[in-house]
């Protein structure tokens, strides 16, 4: 059984991200509103809706058990468990073949009915991320590419 978890270092960088987009909401209605009070409401709302999203929706911890089953925690109560074996993985959504650089989804489709849902690992380190996406198979380096006939006029 192997955990992975979010890495403090990330959760400061979004901490700073955040604090600069509450001064630049801040510089902004202060701007058009002339109002100090006005500023500085919609300044704390943007920093607390940034930092619940890291500290809070983003706080969570990926298990993979050795009888084939994903688990995501959150404050060590189980989110969500997933067999592994009942869907399909990718680092790309069945919408899109590509993706952002920094973009750390775990896209996952029901086999039976199609149905995708993703896991955000933005939190956690590149390497981690990588080793997650090996595991549950997105990440297939043995196959052989796929040869398309074209057609020659």
């Amino acid at each position: 059984m192997k955990e992975y978890k979010n890495k403090l270092s990330t959760k400061l960088f979004w901490t700073v991200c955040a604090l600069c987009a509450g001064l630049f909401i801040f510089k902004l209605t202060a701007k058009f509103t002339h109002s100090l009070l006005i500023s500085a409401l919609a300044a704390f709302i943007v920093v607390l809706l940034l930092i619940y999203k890291t500290y809070i929706l983003d706080n969570i911890s990926i298990i993979l058990t050795e009888d084939k089953k994903l688990l995501v925690k959150r404050f060590n109560n189980i989110i969500k468990a997933l067999d592994i074996d009942q869907y399909y993985w990718s680092e790309y959504s069945k919408y899109s073949n590509t993706k952002d650089a920094e973009d750390q989804d775990i896209y996952y489709v029901n086999k039976e009915n199609g149905e995708q849902d993703c896991i955000d690992c933005t939190n956690f380190s590149g390497e981690d991320y990588e080793e997650l996406l090996t595991q549950l198979g997105a990440k297939n380096t043995n196959q052989e590419p796929v040869k398309v006939e074209t057609i020659k006029k």
